[in-house]
């Protein structure tokens, strides 16, 4: 019997409130209309809202709605913290620590289930998720590929360029990169941004979400999946 190869994307940002969450969404709900069987998992977040004596994280459920609901939302994301810190700063408010093994071992309810599972990390790739590990770290360990998401804004440049090459330097290259517009507002530099980074990095652009964007703006990640 073949096994489907099994692609893990990690969606990492080059910081936060860069749209993530946003871009992956529509990634879900493209691979979900092409009929792909689809998993998403967000290992650890925090700043989660209490609802009915539970902490929500808001992130999650947008994933897994996009998704179609797979599973449970309690496995898309099974650890969860109220401030809104750092997930190892937002676990030692509450007295406790983020579960480093538990953040693998949570992955694997994905791993007969589906071909495609889209992994959203928190914040930026170089931010910590546990006592010890990074972003990136997790994202080596899943043998997941990275997926860049930035803001088209000034600045973008020097915050991809930096990001990819750390990246590369860490042993997990980036395979892609996202530009997104998290809000309405506009800067002189969002049209020539894209270009700018494709002049210094050889990391393909997968596209630009305009604010408000839908599925088809983030085709691009069929450039990965093949």
């Amino acid at each position: 019997m073949t096994h489907r190869k099994l692609h893990k994307l990690f969606f990492a940002g080059t910081d936060t409130e860069v749209g993530k969450t946003y871009v992956t969404s529509l990634v879900a709900r493209w691979l979900n209309a092409s009929g792909r069987r689809l998993g998403v998992y967000k290992p650890v977040a925090s700043g989660c809202m209490e609802r009915s004596g539970k902490l929500i994280a808001e992130d999650a459920v947008a994933l897994w709605e996009a998704a179609g609901k797979p599973r449970t939302l309690e496995e898309v994301c099974p650890q969860r913290f109220a401030k809104p810190l750092a997930p190892p700063e937002a676990a030692a408010a509450e007295g406790k620590s983020v579960d480093l093994d538990r953040l693998l071992s949570a992955a694997e309810v994905w791993q007969h289930d589906c071909d495609v599972l889209l992994i959203e990390g928190a914040g930026g790739l170089f931010s910590p998720l546990g006592d010890g590990l990074l972003n990136v770290d997790l994202a080596r360990q899943l043998d997941a590929e990275v997926v860049l998401v930035t803001a088209n804004r000034l600045g973008v440049i020097h915050q991809v360029l930096a990001t990819c090459r750390a990246a590369a330097h860490a042993g997990t290259p980036i395979r892609g990169i996202f530009f997104s517009c998290p809000d309405s507002s506009e800067d002189g530099s969002q049209p020539s941004n894209p270009a700018q980074v494709a002049r210094y990095c050889d990391v393909p652009i997968l596209g630009v979400v305009p604010h408000g964007g839908g599925p088809e703006h983030v085709a691009g990640i069929e450039r990965i999946l093949g």
